[in-house]
Order: C-alpha cells, then structure tokens, then sequence
C-alpha cells in the first residue's frame, strides 16, 4: 500500500506553538532514515539532513523564524545541501515531503524562514562545506484539540483553482470539470492546500499542448530564497498526488520551448508532461 497523501496533505498544518514533549527517538529515527531515500527534485545534489534538540531555540533566536521570531519546539529538522543548480527547490521539495512523513508519525510541524544561512551555521556550531536550506520545527501541537478539526485551517484564504490554473493561455481560468475530464482535478485541488510563505500562494499552473507548466510569482514580499522553496513544496504535492492517483510524473527545470506570454511578475520555473 503506497503512502496516502491526500490523507496527509489535508491533516498537515502549519503548527507554531508546541507541547514541550519530546518525539520518541524511534520516530525521529523513522524521519532521518526516511531523508536518505527519499525522492528527491535531483539525486545528484548532495544533501545532510539532521535532526536537533530545543537547544537549537535559543541558539537561532533572533537568527531565523519570521522577523526574527523563532519558533520553540522540541526538535527542529535542518537541511544542509551542496550549491548545485535548483538546490533550493530542490529543498523545499525533500523538506515538504519530510512534513508529510512527520504527519503520518503523528507529528506537527512548520517550515522557518532564515535569510542567512552563514549565521545558522555559527549559531548552531555547525561546520559543513554545504549550505543550509531548509529549517522545519517538530513537535506535538500546544493546541491540539479533537481529531478531525486539522481541515479547518487549511480551507480559508485559498485562491480558487480557476486562479491558479489556466488552460491554454494565461488568464483564462480552468473549469473543474474540464481538470476532472484530464484526471488532473485532485492534483490541482490538493495542490491548492500546500503551504507557501505568507501563504502569498505564488504559483499558478498553465496546461498547454500536454504539458503543466509552473509559475511563479515574484513578490516584494517574499525573497528569492522563499520563491524557491514555495517552488520545490508545490512541485513535490502536485507530483505526489499525480504519481500516486495518475501516472508517475517527472518535471523537467527548464522552461518548454513553446512560445508563452505571462505577466512579468511571474517566471516560468518548471513543467511536465500530462
């Protein structure tokens, strides 16, 4: 039986407060061995994933976490990885399915935002030749209350599937029924509920001569680092959901050599066959 990640994705939250009740080392074992075979954006980029204590709260305070709010949690998972092109997407991606293998161990968590990864290394006494990419908080939620209430987070402030995907030119907003049509209408609706920085949602999908290709926006409010690893979480749910409902999906970095027009707040980062 493979994973079920329509499952996972709609019981995952971003959780900020947390119990101060340590995992079981079995658990954060589970996750670590999960790191290293992990499907990953490019096998060939090396990566070092490790898992810390709460000792690391104190340490990155004031270093990471928005405007320099660290989030206190028991354990943190940090990624290191080799300088490589699409690295960073390529974090987001092993990051957003590490929050899914979390969330079948019945553990919350929540990616950190950091603008220095130079800092993180010093605060943490880390000595490594990689850089790190992505910081995510572990632990059980402060504010956990009776199963089946996970899903009310997630369905305020999303934008509308004919926002995020448009068919055959940009603008023209797909209609659920032609996506359920093509098979592709649970892909997009899950992918509707991947965390994103701000949840600014910057991505939006163009389906166009047998091909989803990915957009992102550029935004004042979010740095070239954040783009990237909102990036690699959406590349990693929408190949989740197709691999495990359609047909095993491959995205190509680059952009298709079809002639597009978007808007210029918007680059092409991806696309794959459908």
């Amino acid at each position: 039986m493979g994973i079920n990640y329509q499952n996972l994705i709609l019981n995952t939250k971003s959780v900020r407060e947390y119990k101060k009740d340590t995992i079981d080392n079995q658990k954060l074992k589970t996750i670590k061995d999960y790191a290293q075979n992990c499907i990953k954006i490019d096998d060939s980029i090396e990566t070092d994933v490790r898992i810390l204590s709460n000792e690391a709260y104190l340490s990155l305070h004031g270093v990471a976490g928005y405007k320099g709010n660290m989030i206190d949690a028991p354990h943190y998972i940090i990624v290191l990885s080799e300088k490589k092109p699409y690295y960073i997407e390529n974090a987001g991606y092993i990051g957003q399915n590490l929050i899914l293998k979390a969330t079948e161990l019945g553990i919350a968590s929540c990616w950190i935002t950091f603008s220095d990864s130079q800092a993180i290394k010093d605060s943490l006494n880390i000595v490594s030749d990689k850089e790190v990419v992505a910081l995510i908080a572990l632990g059980y939620d402060a504010n956990a209350s009776q199963k089946g209430s996970a899903t009310s987070s997630h369905i305020d402030y999303k934008i509308g599937l004919d926002e995020m995907v448009y068919i055959d030119k940009w603008g023209n907003g797909a209609d659920a029924s032609v996506l359920e049509e093509r098979g592709l209408l649970e892909a997009f609706a899950f992918s509707k509920l991947a965390p994103s920085t701000l949840n600014g949602q910057p991505w939006r999908f163009l389906l166009t001569g047998g091909k989803a290709i990915l957009a992102i926006r550029k935004d004042s409010n979010t740095n070239t680092y954040e783009q990237k690893i909102d990036t690699g979480i959406i590349m990693f749910v929408f190949q989740a959901i197709v691999s495990s409902t359609l047909f095993n999906l491959q995205w190509k970095l680059e952009k298709p050599t079809d002639s597009i027009e978007i808007p210029e707040e918007f680059e092409i980062v991806s696309y794959c066959m459908v």
